[in-house]
């Protein structure tokens, strides 16, 4: 009686083994199903990257002056960068895509649909004449890639401060980020319509704006003010005539 009580009880340990086996083959199976199906899911999309200024906390907030030098020359794109490069990421981190060019004839790309860690730049050349001359913007965002998708726009964010002088009575200027003249670093400042224009990214501790106001050469050493990307800041009296306020009266 009790050989016949141990062998009752062995057959259904038995039995649950091996069910257990067909339950871990089974969900073993379906793993795999999943991954195949999300495979077949992606699709290849040609799409193309444009973008668009960022309005929140940038240099577009502005007073008169610089909301009129925004409309002619920001907005309108003639101080923008024509240059381009950026990078295309899974959001765990796997890059799958790294491409540069020009905005004007950007060519598309072909990718997977689904979502993406973009991150890149945009600015001038490798020379002061184009690089300084040129808003610097950056890009760094998730974008979702869908069937339908052909246009992908990204939101640039500045990458620099822009300085504005009044040109009044002022034939040149000239500046340097680190007080050298080095190529790349330094030069003559540009004009554009009534005003001289620098986009910079900062400067050194020797680094300076020099200009002419009649027959005299003036500076100022640019080392001492915090300047904050997507800001911008416009000196509107460059002839020595800046008005000290009163002081006010004060009480113990």
């Amino acid at each position: 009686m009790e050989s016949k009580t141990e062998a009752n009880v062995a057959i259904p340990i038995i039995h649950s083994r091996f069910y257990m086996k067909k339950i871990i083959l089974f969900c073993f199976a379906f793993i795999l199903l999943i991954g195949c199906n999300k495979q077949l899911l992606q699709k290849e999309v040609e799409v193309t990257f444009k973008y668009t200024l960022s309005q929140s906390g940038s240099m577009t907030r502005a007073g008169d002056v610089y909301d009129s030098f925004y409309e002619s020359f920001i907005k309108s794109g003639r101080l923008l960068p024509s240059q381009y490069s950026l990078t295309i990421s899974t959001l765990d981190g796997k890059q799958v895509a790294s491409f540069s060019g020009t905005w004007d004839q950007n060519q598309p790309v072909i990718l997977a649909t689904g979502k993406y860690h973009v991150v890149g730049s945009s600015k001038g050349g490798a020379t002061y004449n184009d690089y300084y001359n040129k808003a610097v913007l950056v890009f760094d965002e998730e974008v979702e890639i869908l069937e339908n998708s052909t246009t992908i726009m990204l939101h640039a964010n500045y990458d620099c401060f822009l300085l504005l002088f009044d040109a009044a009575e002022k034939t040149y200027f000239k500046w340097s980020a680190d007080g050298t003249s080095t190529s790349g670093i330094s030069g003559d400042v540009q004009k554009a319509s009534d005003y001289y224009y620098i986009f910079a990214q900062g400067f050194n501790e020797n680094g300076y704006v020099k200009w002419n106001y009649g027959s005299k050469e003036n500076s100022i050493s640019m080392s001492g003010f915090n300047f904050q990307k997507g800001c911008y800041y416009y000196f509107n009296d460059l002839a020595g005539k800046f008005e000290i306020p009163k002081m006010q009266p004060g009480s113990i």
